[in-house]
């Protein structure tokens, strides 16, 4: 795209139509030469159309104000973080006394609902602008920490399911001391996170979360369905769920995305010919759903699901909130099992990874990585890595790649150069100090060991639901997904004469989508399908309850 065409995309001006719709549900403001509109990290700050006058946008993630472009008359302020609820990136000053519609945070998402061609317009530009915003050297969130530190890399994977811009200045870096430096900090004190002028020394999650306004606490009131995971499959009933009236409530243990966010290139999503990236295709899936009005908090795992004396389903979260709702979706997916070594937990976060996007590439940079694993997940993530490193290594425990993986990426894997199929193998040992070095690979034909030096293992086997939460009275098969629809009718937990819903669990109310599911076929489509159907459900049952009540 040339800058001209992404200038016009990013930064259209608005017709005098869409001026006097805003003005309609607006009301107008004015600010002196100098005067702020909004600082960087205010939170629930005010979006602006400008009648006259000059505003100036200013980037202070690196410390000191730098002037990024001017807002005339018919332009706009704003980006993404209007929509989620974040704070500022960026602070906005009047040049020149400056005449605007104030819109506040509050009615954003009710006039984006109210004028839907003008819906479209922001939207787009919102996006763009947060592209060309990353693109123009913003710093956002500077982290001072060591790629090799597990509290470090688990920063960096929230951030990045979360899309919140942040750059790492490694503690040992000439640039990473200077900043330790000047906050007075030693590597001791690491993590560190520094946001314009606050400074803060070994954020827990929660707390990064909070200030972010990923977090916020949540109302006490009853919801129509609280959505438990945010990946394709809870994110598409989010954007059902909301866009048909119903209140909705979607939660995550770490941020939109699931197991597709760690995808660093989908290709065989329907409407993506050139691919998109998992982390893309959650952001947009949560954008959407947030115009529709459904609500979000992270990161939230649930420990108990039980029913209260008027039969809503009550959740009690990790931060010590309980929640009511009349249905619940289980769309908690599901995550790759650990390596059946000892030593495979020690290097968690330090060498062993479960999802290979640019925050795992830099660890292995110009040396061998290593996957284990045959499937799609597999696949994506050699071919993302043989662009970083020297050498990938596919390891097989059999011979046949294309048994999991779709023919075009196992196709793709024996043409690149720098990718070699192991078949027959399996890793059995790990070695390292302060993180994984060394990894042993077993020939399971032959016995035969072999010793590798490795910084990175990338583990895409098994998978394990997330189902630990859920109580007795919900089914499980087997191997721990959740049993639903004709699999229930006839099992002794179904509670009712009345068929269930085709996603519905055995216990009345709750329903199961996306890979979480028992007999689901693990692809993105598959689970954003499931989560469209699974709204279709909780409509049954609601109608199906409020006749009840009326009887």
């Amino acid at each position: 795209m040339s800058n001209e065409l992404a200038d016009r995309v990013a930064f259209p001006l608005l017709t005098e139509r869409e001026m006097t719709e805003l003005e309609q549900i607006g009301s107008a403001r004015e600010f002196a030469d100098g005067e702020s509109l909004f600082e960087s990290g205010q939170k629930d700050y005010s979006f602006f159309a400008i009648l006259s006058g000059d505003v100036v946008i200013l980037d202070k993630s690196g410390g000191q104000a730098r002037e990024l472009l001017t807002h005339k008359a018919n332009a706009f302020t704003g980006d993404e973080a209007m929509l989620t609820g974040r704070p500022a990136n960026v602070a906005a000053v009047a040049r020149g006394d400056c005449r605007t519609i104030e819109i506040t945070a509050c009615r954003i998402r009710k006039m984006l609902g109210e004028i839907p061609t003008l819906s479209d317009k922001l939207l787009t530009a919102f996006q763009a602008r947060r592209q060309m915003l990353e693109d123009s050297g913003f710093l956002g969130i500077r982290l001072i920490g060591s790629s090799g530190s597990k509290e470090t890399m688990r920063l960096r994977e929230f951030f990045y399911k979360n899309k919140v811009v942040h750059t790492l200045f490694e503690a040992e870096s000439d640039e990473g001391k200077q900043l330790l430096s000047e906050f007075d900090a030693t590597d001791s004190d690491t993590p560190i996170l520094a946001c314009g002028e606050n400074v803060v020394r070994k954020p827990s999650l929660a707390k990064v979360a909070e200030c972010l306004g990923i977090s916020r606490k949540i109302p006490d009131e009853v919801y129509d369905v609280i959505i438990v995971g945010a990946g394709p499959s809870g994110l598409a009933a989010a954007v059902y769920g909301a866009s048909e009236g119903l209140r909705t409530l979607v939660v995550d243990r770490v941020g939109p995305g699931g197991q597709a966010g760690q995808s660093s290139r989908i290709e065989n999503y329907m409407g993506f010919p050139s691919g998109i990236s998992g982390t893309d295709l959650a952001n947009q899936g949560y954008l959407q759903a947030l115009k529709f009005g459904a609500e979000f908090t992270a990161p939230v795992s649930v420990l108990s699901m039980s029913r209260d004396e008027s039969g809503n389903h009550v959740l009690k979260f990790c931060t010590g909130q309980s929640v009511r709702t009349k249905s619940v979706l289980i769309a908690t997916g599901a995550s790759y099992r650990r390596l059946p070594l000892p030593e495979c937990e020690q290097y968690e976060g330090i060498g062993i990874y479960y999802s290979a996007t640019s925050v795992e590439a830099r660890v292995c940079q110009d040396s061998t990585a290593i996957v284990v694993g045959g499937g799609n997940s597999a696949g994506q993530a050699a071919m993302f890595l043989s662009q970083h490193s020297k050498q990938v290594r596919v390891l097989l425990r059999g011979s046949d790649l294309r048994k999991s993986m779709s023919s075009y990426l196992a196709t793709r894997i024996e043409n690149t150069s720098n990718i070699e199929v192991v078949h027959h193998v399996e890793i059995s040992g790990l070695s390292g100090d302060a993180s994984l070095e060394t990894v042993e690979i077993r020939n399971n034909q032959t016995n035969q060991q072999e010793r590798v030096e490795c910084g990175a293992a990338f583990i895409f086997v098994g998978a394990k639901p997330h189902t630990e939460w859920l109580p007795d009275s919900v089914a499980l098969d087997d191997r721990g997904f959740v049993l639903t629809g004709p699999t229930i009718r006839d099992h002794e937990k179904w509670p009712s004469t009345t068929p269930p819903c085709e996603l519905e669990t055995s216990t009345p109310g709750v329903f199961a989508s996306g890979d979480v599911r028992s007999g689901t076929t693990k692809r993105c489509a598959f689970a954003v399908g499931d989560g469209a159907l699974a709204i279709t459900c909780v409509h049954q049952f609601l109608s199906r309850e409020a006749e009840l009540a009326e009887v």
